[in-house]
C-alpha cells in the first residue's frame, strides 16, 4: 500500500513538474531575440554571386559591386536577381519581425498584462521613427509589400544594374535626395542636360532598408500602404505607385518585369533555418512570470 502511494505521489510530482515547465518555458512575457547569420562575400566577378533557391535563401552580404554593363547580356538578369535578393528578402523578414513584436506588445496591452521596460522604448522609438498616428498606423506602416515588387523595381530603375547611380551610389530604386543632410552624389541628367542629387548608401542593404522606410513614410504612398495591409498583390498595388516614376507606363512595365521573369514566386521565399534563430532568456522568463502572476 505505502508503495503504491509513493508511486502515485511521484508521478502526481512529475506531472505538476511538468505542467510548471511548459507554462513557463510557452510563457509568452518576453518577445524571443531574432538573429540572423550573414555569410560575407568579397566581388571579384560573376562567379561571387550565389545562385539562390527561393525556398532556401542564404543570408549574403556582398562586399563591393560588379560592372554589371560588362556582363553578358544572357546571365545578366541572372546575376542582377541573385545580387539583390538576399538584401530584399531578409530586409523583408526583419521587417515582419518588428511588426511581429509590435503584435505581441500590442497583445499584452490588451490583455493587461506588464510590459519590460525594453518592450516599451521599443514601441515608442518605432512610434517616433515611423511617425505614427496610432498603434494600427504603425503595424500598416512596417508591413512590407512583396519581395517581387521590390525587385522588379530595382531592375527597372537600375536597368538590371547598368545605370551609374547603382554602380556609383548603391542606389538601385532611384531615389532622389534634396537635403544636404543626407548621403548623396550628383549625377547629370543626360535628357534635360541638369544636375540632379541622389541618396547614395554603403551597400545594397542600407538602400533596401531605406526604399521600404521611404515608402513607409510618404503621405503619397497611403493608398499603397493601405493596400499591401490587405494583403494586395505585387500588381495591385504596382496600379499605386505610378507617381514613382515620371514615365506613364511604370506600372505596366513593372507587371511584365515581373511577369517575364517568374518573380512571383520570391513572394513566399524563407530564409535558411541553419541562419536564423529567435532565443529566450529562460531565467528572466521565470522571473518574469512571476511578476505576471504572483
Amino acid at each position: 500500500m505505502l508503495k503504491s502511494l509513493k508511486v502515485i505521489l511521484l508521478v502526481l510530482l512529475l506531472v505538476i513538474v511538468s505542467v510548471v515547465v511548459n507554462e513557463v518555458f510557452s510563457y509568452d512575457y518576453i518577445y524571443p531575440e531574432y538573429h540572423i547569420k550573414f555569410d560575407e562575400i568579397e566581388v571579384v566577378n560573376v562567379k561571387s554571386i550565389l545562385i539562390q533557391e527561393q525556398n532556401s535563401l542564404i543570408p549574403v552580404k556582398y562586399n563591393g559591386i560588379l560592372d554589371f554593363d560588362t556582363i553578358p547580356e544572357g546571365i545578366r538578369k541572372t546575376v542582377f536577381i541573385n545580387y539583390m535578393l538576399p538584401a530584399i528578402a531578409t530586409e523583408h523578414d526583419r521587417l515582419l519581425d518588428l511588426l511581429r513584436h509590435i503584435e505581441f506588445i500590442e497583445s499584452r496591452m490588451v490583455n493587461k498584462r506588464a510590459l519590460r521596460t525594453e518592450d516599451m522604448l521599443f514601441f515608442k522609438e518605432l512610434m517616433v521613427k515611423y511617425d505614427a498616428a496610432s498603434l494600427k498606423d504603425l503595424k500598416i506602416r512596417l508591413y512590407p509589400h512583396p519581395v517581387s515588387l521590390v525587385l522588379a523595381q530595382a531592375a527597372l530603375e537600375s536597368g538590371w544594374g547598368t545605370s551609374k547611380v547603382f554602380s556609383k551610389a548603391y542606389n538601385p530604386f532611384g531615389i532622389m535626395s534634396f537635403s544636404n543632410d543626407e548621403q548623396r552624389k550628383r549625377f547629370l541628367n543626360p535628357d534635360q542636360q541638369t544636375e540632379v542629387y541622389v541618396r547614395s548608401y554603403t551597400d545594397v542593404y542600407q538602400s533596401v532598408e531605406h526604399y521600404y522606410y521611404f515608402t513607409a513614410m510618404l503621405s503619397s504612398y497611403e493608398k499603397f500602404r493601405k493596400k499591401r495591409w490587405e494583403r494586395g498583390s505585387s500588381f495591385a498595388l504596382v496600379e499605386l505607385l505610378k507617381n514613382y516614376h515620371e514615365t506613364n507606363e511604370y506600372s505596366t512595365l513593372i507587371e511584365s518585369i515581373i511577369r517575364k521573369n517568374g518573380f512571383e514566386k520570391y513572394d513566399n521565399i524563407t530564409i535558411n533555418k541553419d541562419f536564423f534563430k529567435y532565443s529566450k532568456n529562460y531565467m528572466q522568463l521565470v522571473r518574469s512570470y512571476f511578476v505576471d502572476y504572483f
